[in-house]
């Protein structure tokens, strides 16, 4: 005896309503994970990603390179004396001003503001030789008189690696943030934020309903200022370049 499927008043059977449901399922599925601003939050997260995993290697390194500052300034000397505690903040403070430069340059970089001008290359590369140098020199003088080879090639490899990570971090942000924009800009258009299409003066951006939740809070929040709404407050609730940020306060603007 066959055994039968049953079937609902349309003559289907339950696993073509199965297939029928995963099938919608996949058509929503394709839907959101092609749309191109979703890709730009993806690729944001993932530039904020290595930008910490970076910042932590650098810490690590000059951490390791602070001792090497010490053994160059104060090596010969012991507790007791003022400078053997001194020494110790010498690299700490060459690598705060280090580290405020790189942060000032990711911000710029943020912004599509390049950071090539000569002073801030050459302040980099001044606070990375100055740790370079007194590197090596102490490993090739130590206290004790006798030269450990590994040692003397870690002095030289990590500040040379701090070097790099400090050179590669804008190139890190700014590839990221050149590939969010291009994502960006193949958004398909769509109706005004807050108008209807045949009111809308021009395309607009496709946001995610998430993202234009955030920007209606922001956009309610300066309204009730009475103020208009500028490109820096939209990227205050959004993450999104000048451009799109300037389109996005026009269109808020006149809805």
């Amino acid at each position: 005896m066959f055994r039968t499927h049953r079937t609902d008043d349309q003559g289907e059977t339950r696993t073509v309503q199965k297939l029928r449901a995963r099938l919608a399922e996949s058509h929503q599925l394709h839907d959101l994970t092609s749309d191109p601003l979703l890709h730009a939050v993806r690729l944001e997260r993932f530039r904020v990603s290595v930008t910490r995993s970076m910042w932590f290697f650098l810490a690590l390194g000059l951490g390791f390179t602070t001792t090497g500052v010490h053994e160059f300034l104060a090596g010969h000397l012991t507790p007791a004396a003022a400078l053997w505690w001194g020494a110790w903040l010498v690299e700490p403070a060459l690598a705060g001003i280090l580290v405020t430069l790189l942060r000032w340059e990711a911000e710029m970089l943020s912004r599509g503001l390049a950071v090539d001008a000569a002073p801030v290359v050459w302040l980099k590369r001044l606070l990375l030789g100055a740790t370079l140098v007194t590197n090596v020199w102490s490993s090739l003088r130590p206290p004790s008189g006798r030269v450990e080879y590994g040692v003397v090639f870690l002095h030289v490899v990590v500040p040379l690696v701090v070097f790099l990570i400090a050179e590669v971090m804008p190139v890190i942000q700014h590839r990221c943030n050149a590939a969010r924009d291009r994502v960006m800009a193949t958004a398909a258009p769509m109706p005004t934020i807050g108008a209807t299409a045949s009111s809308a003066p021009r395309p607009a951006l496709k946001l995610p309903s998430h993202l234009q939740a955030v920007l209606g809070t922001k956009a309610a929040q300066v309204r009730e200022q009475g103020r208009a709404i500028t490109p820096a407050d939209v990227q205050a609730a959004v993450n999104v370049p000048d451009a799109f940020a300037a389109q996005l306060a026009d269109q808020l603007n006149a809805a």
